[in-house]
């Protein structure tokens, strides 16, 4: 009995042996199991951590290239704003320079690192243009500016000698108009009588319109260098008192650019002296009675007038 008794216990010690060595082994292994599980997780920690920094590191690459971008695009703009007059000169760099923008923009837009290395070494080459075009632009400009200075100096010199010309012009004028109203022919002491004839051939003056045979005008033409010497044309107007032109030909003679009737027209020789002049009219009918206008005319300006009264 108390041998059987020994053997039971030494069984349960054994069991118990067993169990320890089972629960030391799963414990073992779940120790292993946790500390790989925990070695995975720091290690994707990490990971997650480079893969985060590369992240934030991409972005803000992008973030600095498109505000790169951005900051020589508004530059870019505001010289061809100031320039644009300088356009049609500088057409095929600004198309060059467009070109380079749109390309580092796709790249930029990509979001891929390698793109965005390649949009940085893209980026150098646009400052690189864009500091060359503005290079470009200043010396363009400086030579409009110059030019410009050389077309002020010469509309200055133009103005100037406009002017000149234009005094000129006005003197020669002047001198004109003088010489034109130098050569015109000029009277003084211009009468109008009626006259009748006696039968000795002398003629008397008489104012009752029904015995007046003729009306005789008298002037006096004044000296003058200018005029041409020689014959001069005398056109004179006898206007009655009805407002009528007296004339027997129906002919005229232009005055202020139209024609203008004439009652008789006479000739005489002019040598730059002072010339007396009488011209006589026979109307071949009675005058009526009132007051007649009688105007001369000489080279198409009129040179003298008076009147004359018939009862």
């Amino acid at each position: 009995m108390a041998e059987q008794y020994t053997d039971i216990e030494n069984f349960d010690n054994k069991e118990q042996d067993s169990r320890k060595v089972v629960v030391i082994v799963v414990f073992a292994f779940l120790f292993g199991v946790n500390g790989f599980l925990l070695w995975q997780f720091f290690d994707k920690k990490t990971h997650l951590e480079e893969v985060s920094k590369t992240l934030d590191s991409t972005v803000a690459e992008r973030d600095a290239i498109s505000a790169e971008l951005k900051k020589m695009k508004d530059e870019y703009e505001k010289i061809n704003q100031e320039n644009a007059g300088l356009q049609s000169q500088l057409s095929a760099k600004d198309e060059e320079i467009k070109s380079k923008i749109a390309e580092i923009q796709r790249l930029v837009n990509s979001g891929d690192a390698a793109q965005l290395r390649k949009a940085r070494e893209e980026l150098s080459q646009l400052k690189a243009m864009n500091q060359n075009y503005v290079v470009q632009v200043d010396s363009m400009k400086k030579v409009n500016e110059d030019l410009n200075e050389q077309n002020l100096s010469l509309n200055e010199t133009l103005t100037t000698e406009k002017g000149k010309v234009e005094s000129l012009t006005q003197e020669n004028s002047l001198l004109a108009n003088k010489v034109a109203v130098g050569s015109v022919l000029r009277t003084m002491d211009v009468t109008a009588t009626s006259v009748r004839y006696k039968s000795n051939g002398k003629e008397s003056e008489m104012t009752k319109a029904s015995k007046v045979q003729k009306i005789k005008i008298c002037f006096m033409v004044l000296e003058n260098h200018v005029v041409d010497k020689g014959s001069k044309d005398i056109f004179i107007r006898v206007i009655s008192p009805d407002g009528a032109v007296l004339t027997t030909t129906q002919e005229t003679f232009m005055y202020n650019s139209q024609a203008t009737l004439f009652t008789v027209k006479d000739s005489f020789d002019y040598n730059n002296e002072k010339t007396n002049v009488c011209i006589y009219f026979d109307k071949g009918s009675q005058y009526s009675k009132g007051k007649y206008s009688i105007e001369l005319y000489s080279g198409g300006t009129q040179i003298g007038s008076t009147s004359l009264s018939l009862k």
